[in-house]
């Protein structure tokens, strides 16, 4: 049997935990059986104030019958557990999506995640007992599920991967003090020759014309990287582990006594494929590129790797760094003309970080937030719904006196709050159709979507909001109240037919005695 999160495989078993317990206790007491006095009660009393005193036995037992076999029927199929459903049965199986390697499945022996296992939900039930109907509504209802959401073509998850490129930063200290000194050592440099120089060769025409007129604003930029007389002449300023000492190009020291190590060009310093510092912010980024590289189908890799790292430096941005005679690292040292230049740093970077706070409380504050949090908190609300519901499912059947009414408005329930999970996937599916219909310009939905917060990006909020919340909740009104509906329906048929039993025992034919013939005299 699927479920439609790895919480629910803990909450489907504990639920129907809970209501074995409840069910042996309500047994043991003699509880279940109260309905049926109060149906032979209530038949009673109906009977003999609706009935003549003659005719009223009969009425009686007719509709006693009815009710009796209709409220054992009911109890029977759903109070009684009777259907074992194992652990090992229960599984669930993440939605596949665009961009994003397949998860495995999940099951209660290896949930793959902190749920089960030695942490928590410890000492679950293998196995389980469930009335007759409810095993068949949730199987049911779980393999419609899964029949609907698979005949959908997979998409993009686009909020996603917009919310990760908004967090991302460089978590490693190690990373930002690189990064720090090759702002100083290169990109300041390079960008004072630049601004120097103003270049007009056809290659800078033709660099820009290809990654933009910003390209020589950020430390990347391609121009630097290509042009000759920039990255290709600067070098670190100390010893870079992972770049081998290079003859020609660390003349500084003696070939005899050379170290293991040197101070790479700045180019080699950012491109290198295992020890550059470009690919060293791409491992902090946890696979995005791989994301990137499926919702910007029109842009080359080197694009996708820029935009990720610019990304991940919003959060964590460069610092001026300088260095003492012993190249130790500071932000302000005591040597003459520095000191103001440590100043100035400083107030750039709080400056920085003020903006950071400011787009972070903006963020919390904002709908996309709220909605991002929805999405991750529903189906764990919809899991621990669906454990109440298992849980106290035999008082709702106990305290209806077993009416098909009750059986099928519980039914309703079930499947409306199953179902949840169906609608959930539909608004997805359109938020990222609607994402790419609004924004369909390359580049767009790395770059813009972030911090576009025009008209368009309201209306397609209200929109999404509406899909994943309003949607939802008209839905279940109307199959509750059609669910209602049926269960009277039901109820209307079985009062019919004790009804009309009723009155076909009022009939009482009197068979007439043959005439009596006269008697023969013998005259």
């Amino acid at each position: 049997m699927a479920v439609d999160s790895t919480l629910e495989l803990f909450t489907t078993l504990y639920g129907w935990l809970f209501y074995n317990s409840i069910f042996e206790v309500l047994a043991a007491t003699g509880i279940i059986y109260l309905p049926f006095i109060g149906i032979l009660i209530d038949t009673v009393i109906r009977s003999y104030a609706s009935e003549d005193a003659e005719d009223a036995g009969n009425t009686t037992l007719r509709i006693i019958e009815v009710e009796f076999f209709m409220a054992f029927f009911v109890a029977m199929i759903a109070i009684v557990p009777a259907i074992p459903l194992a652990a090992a049965n229960l599984s669930f199986t993440p939605q596949a999506l665009i961009g994003t390697p397949a998860q495995p499945n999940a099951t209660a022996a290896n949930s793959q995640s902190t749920y089960g296992g030695t942490i928590s939900f410890v000492d679950y039930p293998n196995s389980v007992d469930l009335p007759v109907w409810w095993f068949l509504v949730l199987s049911f209802n779980s393999g419609f599920n899964r029949a609907v959401m698979e005949d959908v073509p997979p998409a993009l998850n686009l909020r996603e991967y917009t919310s990760d490129l908004r967090e991302l930063k460089i978590s490693d200290p190690e990373v930002q003090n690189e990064l720090n000194d090759f702002f100083r050592d290169c990109f300041v440099e390079a960008r004072s020759k630049f601004l120097s120089d103003r270049p007009d060769t056809i290659q800078v025409r033709d660099l820009l014309d290809e990654y933009g007129e910003t390209d020589t604003d950020w430390i990347g930029s391609h121009v630097y990287l290509e042009t000759s007389g920039y990255y290709d002449t600067l070098r670190s300023d100390v010893i870079r582990n992972g770049f081998p000492y290079s003859q020609l190009r660390d003349t500084e020291w003696d070939v005899t006594n050379a170290p293991l190590f040197g101070k790479p060009f700045c180019n080699e310093w950012w491109t290198d494929s295992t020890s550059g510092l470009a690919q060293k912010i791409l491992d902090e980024t946890d696979g995005i590129e791989l994301v990137a590289a499926s919702v910007e189908l029109s842009w080359s890799a080197d694009e996708r790797k820029d935009a990720i790292i610019q990304a991940a430096m919003l959060n964590s941005p460069p610092r001026w760094t300088t260095r003492g005679y012993d190249f130790a690292y500071g932000n302000l040292t005591s040597f003459a003309g520095e000191a103001d230049k440590g100043v100035w740093a400083s107030v750039q970077n709080y400056a920085q970080q003020g903006i950071a706070a400011y787009g972070l409380s903006k963020e919390s504050l904002s709908f996309a937030a709220f909605l991002r949090i929805f999405l991750e908190a529903a189906p764990m609300l919809q899991s621990l719904i669906l454990m109440g519901l298992y849980s106290l499912l035999s008082f709702f059947v106990l305290m209806s006196r077993y009416k098909f009414s009750t059986l099928m408005t519980g039914t309703m329930v079930f499947f409306i709050v199953k179902f949840w999970t169906v609608l959930w996937f539909f608004s997805y599916w359109v938020d990222q159709n609607l994402i790419l219909a609004f924004y369909p310009n390359p580049g767009d939905i790395t770059t813009l979507f972030n911090i576009d917060l025009t008209v368009k990006r309201i209306i397609l909020n209200f929109l999404t909001g509406m899909m994943y919340i309003v949607f939802p909740m008209l839905f279940s009104i109307y199959l509750t109240l059609a669910g209602v509906a049926a269960g009277r329906a039901l109820d209307g048929s079985s009062t019919a037919l004790a009804g009309n039993l009723a009155r076909a025992s009022r009939i009482n034919p009197k068979i007439p005695k043959a005439p009596k013939l006269p008697k023969k005299t013998n005259k």
